[in-house]
């Protein structure tokens, strides 16, 4: 299961391919290479993974202008942060932990809302009662409010 970076088309953008499925990669509508399952896409610049790229064009103040395909990252002139296996393992556990506790509220995290031990709870609260505002025909720059 080999991922490699291919040009999409001539002048085209990077991105990560895979002749098969890899974690979150999607089918592709044509075989590039042997490869038929597409990944995110890789900047020209700092040739990292990311989530987009947009055609830049490169050098156009000092004459030799080119383009490239460049992440948000590189065509703002910022250095990526490189984090350390302790420091994404932190990451790791700290999204475990609020999911964990987003179950333990009663959220579904298959995205299908609250879990009926939650619905029953919502179902099961005091109606608040409504507000509505009554004009007085005797004066109509009074106001009255009333709780119905």
């Amino acid at each position: 299961m080999a991922v490699m970076a291919v040009r999409m088309w001539k002048g085209g953008p990077l991105r990560q391919m895979a002749a098969t499925k890899v974690g979150a990669f999607i089918p592709f509508a044509i075989t590039i290479n042997g490869c038929s399952f597409a990944g995110r896409y890789v900047c020209d610049a700092c040739q990292e993974p990311c989530g987009g790229v947009s055609l830049s064009d490169v050098g156009k103040l000092s004459g030799n202008r080119h383009f490239k395909w460049l992440c948000d990252l590189c065509i703002r002139g910022k250095q990526h942060k490189t984090r350390s296996p302790e420091q994404k393992q932190a990451a790791i556990d700290r999204l475990a932990a609020a999911r964990r506790d987003r179950t333990a509220a009663g959220y579904s995290p298959a995205g299908k809302g609250y879990t009926n031990t939650r619905r029953e709870e919502m179902s099961t609260s005091k109606p608040v009662p409504a507000v509505t505002a009554v004009a007085v025909d005797v004066n109509p720059a009074e106001e009255v409010y009333g709780i119905m």
